[in-house]
């Protein structure tokens, strides 16, 4: 068996410039690296062991939300690898902030050696003394480094942008990406039809309301509706059903405002407010930069100022609202699944479907209000119910896990894994002994053998009893969690925004006042209670009901 498993990270922002090159799925720089660490892990005895590599491929370095760094994270968290090497601090990472806390607090706290070669930084010959001066100025260069290229990728569209070339990966509803150009649209045959419908029923001096009420008459798709039916696998963050992707208020205001109707690009937007961070902000109006007669117009500049004159005493909608209350962010409607809006009506909290509200008659939503009060008691109660039923499987579980593991005479796998822990200490201590020139190499290299020879027999002792209760284990386990955060949340009282945010994935309100409450745990519980009742020797009916066989009389008995 491996004495150490290693952790190649390898990372490549899309500014390094070579991504895709010679038509390979990873970059040459990516290539290089992998041949760098290991090339170093070849010259070092103490560095023998698996390899396991996390790979960012197009990822920057301003923030540690990659895919390939959070994977390795959790891996060194859970004690797979005891060792991650990088090519220099740069790959780890550009805030000099993040990168010293993983290499001074994280990685040392989570007992996993880091090594950054180019830099010649290995926290084991530093004996947690943190980078030292060297090292922390050139993980200050990198983070200056970042924001330098992040400046001047930022003006490079902006020069982009003065030519009339559009960077956005989207385009207006109404326009196309013009096939063979760099950055031009060109009208949609179809889309911009609807566009023109809308200005044209606002010049004939119809508000958002009537015309979101006119476009759902005419059937005409919403952009969301009108992208999906065009792409196969639909569009992200759609969450609605077909037939509620409706013109709404909102929406209308929207395409009104829309400048680069008028063929105009309008590019800078937004920008991020901190670099590295995802959080945009918008850009004033007179910040952005604006290139006219960049495609062709769906209107003139004359009638969208006119069409904008009808609405312009309205205010664009919003749903953002002020009021703190325990289910804030969680409730939803059933029907739309958008988040409901939440309004104080004499003195009382009031749930109502925005959604309904905005697109009117051809929603099939409810219409009506929902009374706080009532909804925060049916939730507190759904979630004890919840929790009465997790604490039940547990004692059962625990039960069967223990009569299982006395049947099938298994050894004490906490007494192995002391055992075992003694072994790798004495491991480390017979290299430490050879570092310090007490004992030759031959005498390191027999005694490491033999130490891990030992170490191999009880792992492959705990691995046998861990895949013969790995299922009990791991449902035990789940529930454990389940009860162990209940007992850390008091439930006397009231519903408070701590125990939602603990056990409340997303709260459905239907109509005549129907509910339904999905937990974060769901998944887990409903599997638990499934076994548990076919442990008893019931089987389910398609209306959810568990019923026992006919030949032991055909009982009912509910779902828990």
């Amino acid at each position: 068996m491996n004495d150490l498993v290693l952790a190649f990270y390898l990372r490549l922002s899309m500014a390094d410039g070579d991504l895709g090159s010679d038509n390979k799925d990873e970059s040459n720089s990516i290539e290089n690296q992998r041949l760098l660490l290991q090339s170093y892990i070849e010259r070092h005895d103490d560095l023998m062991g698996e390899v396991k590599e996390y790979v960012d491929d197009g990822y920057t370095g301003t923030n540690f939300e990659r895919p390939g760094f959070q994977k390795l994270l959790e891996d060194a968290k859970a004690g797979v690898i005891q060792c991650i090497l990088v090519k220099d601090l740069s790959r780890l990472g550009r805030d000099y902030i993040g990168v010293g806390d993983y290499i001074e607090q994280i990685f040392p706290v989570l007992g996993v050696r880091f090594i950054a070669v180019n830099n010649n930084f290995d926290s084991a010959a530093h004996g947690g003394m943190g980078m030292g001066l060297d090292l922390a100025v050139t993980n200050l260069i990198n983070n200056l480094y970042s924001r330098d290229i992040s400046k001047k990728v930022r003006s490079a569209f902006e020069v982009k942008w003065k030519q009339g070339h559009a960077t956005a990966a989207d385009v207006p509803f109404g326009y196309l990406k013009k096939v063979g150009s760099n950055g031009k649209w060109e009208i949609d045959p179809v889309a911009s039809k609807y566009v023109r419908r809308i200005f044209d029923l606002a010049l004939e001096g119809f508000n958002t309301s009537q015309i979101a009420y006119q476009l759902n008459r005419e059937n005409i798709p919403t952009p969301g509706l009108y992208l999906k039916g065009k792409k196969k696998n639909g569009t992200q963050g759609i969450i609605s059903p077909d037939s509620e992707l409706l013109w709404t208020c909102n929406k209308v205001w929207i395409t009104l405002n829309k400048y680069e109707y008028t063929g105009a690009l309008v590019m800078g937007k937004k920008k991020k407010l901190v670099l590295g961070g995802k959080t945009r902000v918008q850009v004033p109006e007179e910040d952005r930069i604006i290139y006219e007669g960049a495609h062709e117009a769906i209107v003139t500049h004359e009638e969208f100022e006119a069409a904008r004159a009808v609405i312009r005493s309205i205010r664009k909608g919003c749903l953002i609202n002020k009021s703190e209350f325990p289910l804030k962010k969680f409730v939803r409607c059933g029907t739309c699944r958008h988040l409901m809006e939440y309004r104080i009506v004499e003195g009382e909290g009031m749930f109502r479907c925005a959604h309904k509200r905005s697109a009117g008659v051809y929603s099939s939503c409810y219409g009506g209000r929902f009374r706080e009060p009532i909804v925060n008691a049916n939730v507190f109660y759904a979630i004890k119910n919840m929790l009465c039923t997790a604490k039940f499987l547990q004692g059962k579980l625990q039960e069967d896990s223990v009569a299982r593991s006395v049947n099938l005479e298994l050894p004490d796998t906490d007494k192995l894994q002391k055992e075992l822990e003694i072994l790798r200490e004495e491991r480390v201590r017979q290299y430490e002994a050879y570092a310090d020139g007490v004992i030759g190499r031959d005498t390191y290299l027999n005694k490491k053998r033999k130490i891990s020879e030992q170490i191999e027999e009880i792992q492959a002792k705990i691995k046998h009893c861990e895949e013969i209760l790995q299922e009990e284990d791991a449902e035990v386990s789940s529930i454990r969690q389940i009860t162990d955060q209940a007992d850390s949340i008091p439930l006397s009282g009231r519903l408070t925004a701590e125990i939602v945010q603990a056990f409340v994935e997303t709260v459905y309100l239907y109509e005549d006042n129907r509910m339904e409450v999905v937990f974060k745990c769901g998944d887990v519980l409903d599997e638990a209670v499934d076994n548990y009742m076919i442990g008893l020797g019931l089987h389910q009916e398609d209306d959810g009901t568990w019923v026992y066989p006919e030949e032991d009389g055909g009982n009912n008995c509910e779902t828990a």
